[in-house]
């Protein structure tokens, strides 16, 4: 019926594989329930759904069996080819504090699910090098060398207060650090951007995005030799979408591209901008997530999608200064 926190990973063979989290699915007798996370494989414009259980008793796609729900729980983050031909998709632990769901929600841990692109069946289930509760890995891209693994708290609910909730952990939701292994080596030891360049000491780590911004739930994606990165500022509050871009993983990055995101209905918000492929030259296209803020079930948890024009590739000056090009 629906879900949020779109995630898309292209496949080799043109296929694209999608991921969620929490979504709300029907059962075979019509009722509904929510399952932690699920997959979606698309093949031009048919899309097969992935889960676990049965059509009576929907499981999750990913740790179905290490998950108890509402407790203990795994939401997909980013996903890579690896250079064995498996896809390797990374998912935060989440673990449940409170009585309630979504009151006092902690991520303890990232893992990794290595998975068959022919079958789509899980091989194995392991844990990277950075296992932390970091979470590197919450969005993944690589260039023509490396891997990178992007960094984002995801401690979202029973935190700070903020306008009528205790929401976001502001202590880490605007800051945005990277590691890097070699390209497909999914689980090798990384090296983070630090003040003094790449080093193996995750203490060290940098902020690579203005931080000044009150959640950074940001995606990067690496097109024409060039680093986008679309953040849903706020993630769920506001209504500013920004699209940066930089000739370096690291930054800096420059804004290209700003809006306002649009509501589906009255008492929606928008949350968590995502890049999804596309087959048209110098367009980047995007996804939204939406929710009702009183759970509706027949109208929440729709993506909606848009797109924007990439910038042309240009030096920034400290780029061009580095070349030889100064003054």
């Amino acid at each position: 019926m629906g879900a949020d926190y779109q995630r898309t990973t292209p496949l080799p063979d043109g296929r694209v594989l999608w991921a969620f989290q929490d979504a709300e699915v029907r059962r075979a007798d019509g009722s509904t329930t929510l399952v932690h996370n699920i997959g979606m494989v698309q093949d031009g414009a048919c899309f097969r759904v992935l889960m676990g259980g049965t059509a009576n008793d929907p499981r999750p796609w990913l740790f179905a069996a290490d998950t108890t729900p509402f407790v203990r729980w795994f939401w997909p983050l980013g996903a890579e080819m690896g250079a064995d031909g498996l896809l390797y998709v990374f998912a935060a632990e989440m673990n449940e504090r409170s009585p309630g769901y979504l009151r006092r929600t902690e991520p303890t841990s990232t893992v990794v699910a290595v998975v068959d692109v022919t079958t789509f069946d899980v091989r194995s289930t392991t844990r990277p090098a950075d296992a932390s509760s970091s979470l590197y890995g919450f969005s993944i891209e690589s260039d023509s060398t490396w891997t990178y693994l992007f960094a984002q708290c995801h401690r979202q609910f029973g935190f700070d207060p903020y306008i009528f909730v205790v929401a976001h952990d502001f202590t880490c939701a605007s800051r945005v650090t990277v590691a890097r292994v070699p390209k497909g080596q999914l689980l090798a030891a990384p090296a983070y951007w630090t003040a003094d360049g790449w080093r193996p000491d995750p203490a060290a780590a940098v902020a690579i995005l203005d931080t000044s911004r009150l959640v950074n739930s940001s995606q990067f994606q690496y097109v024409d030799n060039q680093w986008m990165v679309i953040t849903k500022v706020g993630d769920w509050w506001g209504d500013r979408i920004v699209v940066e871009y930089s000739l370096r993983p690291v930054g800096p990055f420059t804004v290209v591209a700003e809006w306002t995101a649009p509501l589906k209905c009255n008492g929606c918000n928008n949350y968590f901008a995502s890049w999804i492929p596309s087959t048209t030259p110098g367009q980047l296209v995007f996804g939204l997530s939406h929710n009702r803020w009183d759970g509706v079930a027949s109208t929440y948890y729709r993506p909606t999608f848009g797109a924007v024009t990439a910038p042309p590739r240009r030096l920034l000056p400290s780029e061009r200064c580095s070349l030889g090009y100064c003054g």
